[in-house]
């Protein structure tokens, strides 16, 4: 067996245990939980249902109750089961397109007539993602390049001349620009870090225009739908380059949809050919309704051939009258019309499609979707992946295996991709693993435009060797530069401090999924959100545990203040960030210091951190965490 052949049968295992442990987790907590589902947030009850609209090609269904929706992990994207009865005896799957307070519209091929009464719906898998995965790993098998081989990590990446370029984003700063001059002119493989707020999309951004400026075809993908969208936002400013978004137009931003291929083909020169073609298709079912279906009730044997045949003879045939075989005729007639017709419309949708795509510069989809069949017989010269890492490697190899040169960017100090079956290999990513072993073709981004350099101090120490700078400015950003007149009994918060910390030594309990909530901790929190809010100050809370997140949100009752775990918040910001770390008995979650990273890098302005300093202190991280505080008071 050959290196590449043990490669792609490891990953191929790791896949498949994958698929199989997130299948049976939704399968066997909707087994377990009944309609307790709700309230974890990974279902939706007692809903009606009714068509609103059609949209590209699919049905738009309004689900919705007179009751507010408790608060769900179900969001826009999310592949979701539909059921009536029993869920788990439905195979009825639609995208949720929208979601507000009472209702979530969802995207579907079909709409059975029951689906629309007394309607669940729960959050499922996306078994087309790990179909693709498995897919590219057999390209990936048959695919010789030295990219492949880099991968394989018996070959290593080869750098090229550097070239002089006049940069499109003149706001790069010196370390973004070298990043983009060393990612062109790496022959096969370049990595660019970009630690919180250091300008990783904007960096990669000049890198795709830059390479599609040199005649490349390049592929920009990442692997969350929001993440291809900043990358699309980014690019799209740029209006002399042909940008096409392969993906279901529902996980599009709204803002974005008129560079979706939907679009795109509605606006092609040869569009009202296809018009045409699909109104001759409808004409043709219309019709057909109009005619006996050859049931085998009435067929008694005969072939369509037979049945054309038989009505020519205008008479009775095998006890059928002459006026029913001439019904069925006509309906065999209709379904041969519409079976040609139907051949022409894909042939000439394909044919507009590959005029698309072969036109633009630069393709845009998430890893998953640059398997679709859209692009089957597509190869690029780059492939270009944003967020490296939160793909796992066999997500990465989708685009991988249609290119020959890859750019990554990420931030391996962050969080790991999200792996339900803890395969601790599917956690490690290219982007980490190619990282460690060629550093040479790696940067990373130093200057970053988010936190106070106060708020950066730890983190910097502690995952990136005292590398960052905070820009002039958020430098010295501060509360008291966005608020006025504040009244002295919220100075205790509202202050000109980028750092806080509130002791809170509450009492750690677990709900009856042996996730962790603090009561005590939770009313701290309300407390400073409600100072915060007098002043509509924006404001962000993030714990690592799923049960404070509902205990927090419960007691807050507002859609207006996000509170989200730490995995739930990664890559968002706001100006201040309120963390609540729960535990006062031992460090569970906490010990994860990638963890620690993510939560502390999201303020801009201001960190208040509420937790149990007797317990933190004992840890060698976080007491050097609290030191920060105590330098900054």
């Amino acid at each position: 067996m050959t290196l590449k052949q043990i490669y792609v049968n490891k990953f191929k295992e790791l896949v498949k245990k994958e698929r199989d442990h997130e299948i049976n987790f939704h399968k066997e907590e909707i087994k377990k939980l009944g309609t307790k589902r709700e309230n974890v947030g990974r279902a939706i009850l007692n809903l009606n249902g009714k068509v609103i609209r059609e949209f590209f090609g699919e049905y738009i269904v309004r689900y919705g109750r007179s009751e507010k929706f408790k608060k769900t992990d179900i969001s826009v994207g999310d592949i979701v089961l539909i059921s009536k009865g029993n869920p788990l005896q439905s195979d009825l799957l639609g995208t949720v397109i929208e979601i507000g307070s009472n209702h979530v519209d969802v995207s579907m091929e079909i709409v059975p007539k029951w689906a629309l009464n007394d309607i669940r719906i729960d959050l499922y898998v996306n078994d087309v993602t790990f179909k693709r995965m498995l897919n590219a790993l057999d390209k990936f098998n048959s695919t010789d390049n030295r990219l492949i081989d880099i991968i394989l990590s018996v070959d290593s990446p080869q750098k090229s001349k550097t070239t002089e370029v006049r940069f499109l984003d003149y706001r790069l700063n010196e370390y973004q620009k070298e990043a983009v001059l060393e990612a062109l002119a790496a022959r096969d493989l370049y990595l660019i870090h970009g630690p919180p707020g250091t300008g990783k999309t904007s960096t990669i951004s000049e890198v795709i225009l830059q390479e599609a400026l040199r005649k490349n075809k390049v592929i920009a993908t990442a692997d969350s739908n929001i993440a291809v969208d900043n990358i699309l936002s980014n690019i799209s400013k740029h209006e002399s380059f042909k940008i096409v978004r392969i993906g279901h137009p529902s996980r599009i931003s709204k803002k974005l949809i008129k560079y979706s291929l939907q679009t795109k083909i509605t606006e092609h020169p040869n569009y009202s050919t296809l018009v045409k073609l699909k109104t001759e298709l409808q004409k043709n079912y219309d019709l057909r309704k109009n005619f006996q279906r050859p049931d085998p009730k009435w067929r008694r044997g005969m072939s369509n051939d037979d049945i054309i045949i038989f009505s020519k003879l205008n008479k009775d045939i095998r006890g059928i009258p002459k006026e029913t075989i001439k019904q069925m005729a006509d309906w065999v007639i209709c379904s041969e019309n519409i079976a040609k017709t139907k051949e022409n419309v894909q042939k000439f949708e394909k044919k507009l499609i590959d005029d698309i795509i072969s036109t633009s510069d630069v393709v845009v989809a998430t890893n998953s979707m640059a398997g679709s069949e859209i692009l089957e017989d597509y190869k690029f010269d780059i492939a270009v992946i944003d967020e490296g890492s939160q793909s796992t490697e066999p997500s990465s190899l989708i685009p991988i295996v249609r290119s020959r040169k890859l750019i990554i960017a990420g931030d391996h100090k962050q969080l790991p991709p999200t792996v339900l079956s803890d395969e601790l290999e599917l956690k490690k990513t290219l982007f980490e693993r190619m990282i460690q072993e060629h550093p040479e073709f790696s940067k990373i981004l130093q200057v970053q435009y988010r936190m106070n350099e106060k708020i950066m101090e730890f983190s910097n120490e502690m995952f990136y060797e005292n590398k960052l700078i905070a820009h002039e400015s958020v430098k010295s950003q501060n509360l008291l530069e966005i608020v006025e007149n504040v009244s002295n009994e919220d100075k205790d918060i509202i202050n000109e401090k980028p750092l806080q910390f509130i002791n809170v030594d509450g009492e750690e309990k677990q709900n009856s999924f042996k996730s962790s909530y603090n009561v005590e901790e939770a009313e701290k929190v309300l407390e400073i959100v409600s100072k915060l809010q007098k002043y509509e100050i924006p404001v962000s809370v993030i714990t690592p545990y799923d049960a404070q997140v509902k205990y927090i949100s419960k007691m807050l009752n507002t859609d207006k203040i996000d509170v989200k775990s730490v995995d739930g918040f990664q890559g968002r910001e706001n100006e201040v960030i309120v963390i609540s770390f729960v535990r006062t008995s031992k460090m569970g979650f906490l010990k994860d210091l990638k963890r620690l990273n993510v939560a502390v890098t999201r303020a801009k302005r201001k960190l208040i951190v509420v937790g149990s300093k007797n317990l933190l202190i004992k840890d060698d991280a976080y007491s050097k965490f609290l030191n920060c505080f105590n330098d900054n008071q």
